[in-house]
């Protein structure tokens, strides 16, 4: 089973003036990613269930940006872009009568098109092989049983029990008669112990190779959706606290040891792609997902200051994208703003604008100072926002640039994603490396369904309650 293929190489910040020698190894070893072929216009079940999904090389190969210095561009005090160049978003709406057809609006289908039944598929023949190769013995699962494990999985989201055998006790005040209905206890840990997606014999460089299958099936799932004009780049954490050369740090976080995923998401929560962090990347984790995503162009990536930088951006106006984020002091070198000792001194919500070909970087005050680099081609407009006084106890209405807020209203759609996630996750737990983004999976699909159960509701009242419902669709998808 071929793999998918890692994010391409990080792109350099514009500080760097020569590329570091891991990152030219790292360069020179990456490859195009495949991209991934749907079939367009088909029904709304159609697209799901089918796997007519072909693998193809990229018609559009990840090369490294022109690299170019901030000392050599020229800025100017302006708050108009010089030439306007993105392609004009357009706007797909699927009517009800697409979403509904032969498929009905029931959860539990959603469920089980949007967790692919091709990776059902691949779960039970590598688990039976699994067995085989391990205990010398047929696991002989059937689909049935697959789906009545999943469904113990994610009961013990709401039925929480220190160990997992006091489901099946004696105990009137532990025992779950549901669970012990539905699977004898030895039977549920052959099965739990057999688990597995991939051949052990067939190991392959990816670090993740023993969970790809699970992101490349869920991907598919989640293209079926119409992509939002606005969409966020952001990371998710899904937590493990034992050995693992890929489990990540992240201080001051709610999971502060885990295994890192990149999203791509809207600002509702909708998530549309994602990819397990494995290397070490910078401003590509952008270009990766807007590749492999397959963003046409016209589309605004929002994503926070480990990503933005000038060249980033200069790429993605070269593709035909919009992208907006945060920029970090290490970032403005030769920038001509004035000195953050200088510019703190000023009343709180003074802007500055400097302007380079068809960008804008907007240095505004609050209680620190932010930087702000909005989509190629809006020109600047303020705001009034509350701002807390901690000296008059009171709210200030103070001056914001409109990029800011925009970029505040399209950032958090991973980070509600992850809270939805967090309130759904299952207990039952294992001590194999990947159960944890198995596990995570399975939750997020369970919220996800919601996500897509909603959006066809949505469509259904549409054209019924066209005047409630449109601007609610609107946002959500």
């Amino acid at each position: 089973m071929r793999t998918e293929e890692p994010l391409s190489s990080s792109l350099q910040r514009d500080k760097t003036e020569k590329l570091p020698r891991s990152s030219s190894r790292l360069q020179a070893k990456a490859k195009e990613p495949p991209k991934i072929l749907r079939s367009q216009n088909r029904p709304f079940e159609e697209s799901l269930a089918t796997s007519t999904w072909q693998r193809v090389e990229s018609e559009v190969p990840l090369t490294e940006p022109e690299f170019v210095k901030n000392k050599d561009r020229v800025f100017k005090q302006s708050k108009r872009p010089a030439t306007p160049s993105l392609p004009k978003h357009m706007i797909y709406r699927a009517n009800a009568a697409e979403c509904v057809k032969q498929s009905c609006p029931d959860p539990m289908t959603i469920f089980l098109i949007m967790y692919q039944p091709t990776l059902r598929e691949i779960t039970i023949e590598m688990s039976n092989l699994f067995s085989i190769q391990t205990k010398a013995r047929q696991l002989n699962m059937g689909m049935d049983e697959l789906l009545t494990f999943y469904g113990i999985l994610l009961a013990s989201v709401y039925s929480t029990v220190p160990r997992r055998h006091m489901h099946w006790s004696s105990d009137t005040d532990v025992h779950n008669l549901c669970i012990s209905n539905a699977m004898r206890r030895n039977r549920f840990d052959e099965i739990m112990a057999s688990t597995h997606f991939v051949d052990n014999t067939k190991i392959t460089e990816d670090p993740f190779f023993k969970v790809r299958p699970i992101f490349t099936e869920l991907n598919k799932s989640y293209k079926v959706m119409p992509y939002p004009e606005c969409l966020s780049v952001d990371k998710s954490m899904t937590g493990y606290c034992r050995r693992n050369g890929c489990k990540q740090f992240m201080k001051g976080k709610p999971i502060r040891f885990g295994y890192k995923i990149w999203s791509l998401a809207s600002s509702s929560g909708y998530m549309h792609h994602m990819e397990p962090y494995g290397v070490r990347q910078g401003p590509s984790v952008v270009l990766g997902l807007a590749e492999q995503g397959e963003v046409p162009p016209g589309f605004k990536f929002y994503h926070d200051n480990l990503f933005t930088s000038l060249s980033l951006l200069d790429e993605m106006t070269k593709r035909g994208c919009g992208s907006c984020g945060m920029m970090r002091e290490n970032q403005l070198f030769d920038v001509p703003f004035k000195p953050k000792s200088e510019f703190m001194k000023l009343h709180r919500g003074t802007s500055e604008i400097l302007m380079q070909t068809e960008k804008l970087l907007v240095h505004w005050k609050d209680n620190n100072v932010l930087t702000t680099a909005p989509c190629t081609g809006e020109q600047y407009t303020e705001t009034v926002v509350k701002r807390w006084n901690k000296e008059r106890h009171d709210f200030n209405q103070v001056h914001q640039s409109q990029c800011i807020k925009q970029y505040y209203e399209h950032m958090g759609g991973v980070d509600l994603r992850d809270q939805q996630v967090s309130r759904y996750s299952i207990t039952i737990r294992s001590k194999k490396w990947w159960w944890p983004m198995f596990s995570w999976s399975l939750s997020f699909s369970l919220c996800f369904t919601f996500d897509a159960h909603l959006i066809i509701i949505l469509h259904v009242l549409s054209t019924v309650y066209p005047v409630s419902c449109n601007y609610y669709a609107a946002y959500h998808i």
